[in-house]
């Protein structure tokens, strides 16, 4: 019965039954708005297979019950995964062979890269980055081309945006690639 239902009768008991049914309401609706959501799964260690402290992933992790980690190689030259909590993507990783002499800017203007070429680069040029977008040349240790390149991208799709932590991230994991099978 409604509320205003209630107060068009005037009965005693309606009079009396009014007061306990807001008092209801109220208490139901602020407990609803004090209870946050909560994270009850672990950060991953690690992206793509690369080694990547969990710290540096916890800031675009948002509340949900599991994480789930997604790979795929499908495609020649590219190693692709992606994080889902609660089965919403929160954050997809890549690293790609391009040719050696294509720019981080051009990388950058990329349209599913989350990145603009007039977004944030670092001071020594490698890394480009904004709240919800970074892409990184990867300076392999072993390459097995001269004329290509590895350039590695993470973007935040449903996680929360941070451009400083973003920046960071991009870098760990630039470095694990440095080593890894994909750069040689």
């Amino acid at each position: 019965m409604e509320i205003s239902a209630l107060m068009d009768r005037r009965t005693p008991r309606n009079r009396k039954l009014l007061p306990s049914i807001a008092g209801v309401a109220i208490l139901a609706i602020s407990s609803l708005a004090c209870s946050a959501p909560e994270k009850s799964y672990e950060t991953p260690d690690s992206l793509c297979g690369k080694s990547v402290p969990s710290k540096l992933l916890d800031p675009f992790m948002p509340p949900g019950k599991r994480v789930s980690v997604v790979s795929r190689n499908e495609t020649e030259g590219i190693r692709r995964c992606r994080i889902y909590v609660d089965d919403k993507e929160v954050l997809s990783a890549s690293s790609e062979w391009l040719n050696k002499d294509r720019s981080l800017l051009e990388v950058a203007a990329m349209a599913y890269n989350n990145v603009d070429p007039g977004d944030r680069k670092t001071k020594d040029g490698k890394y480009i980055y904004s709240p919800t977008g970074a892409i990184g040349k990867v300076t392999c240790l072993t390459p097995p081309t001269s004329s290509e390149r590895v350039f590695a991208s993470i973007r935040i799709s449903g996680g929360k945006p941070n451009a400083k932590a973003l920046k960071d991230l991009i870098r760990e994991y630039a470095e694990e690639l440095k080593n890894s099978d994909h750069c040689s």
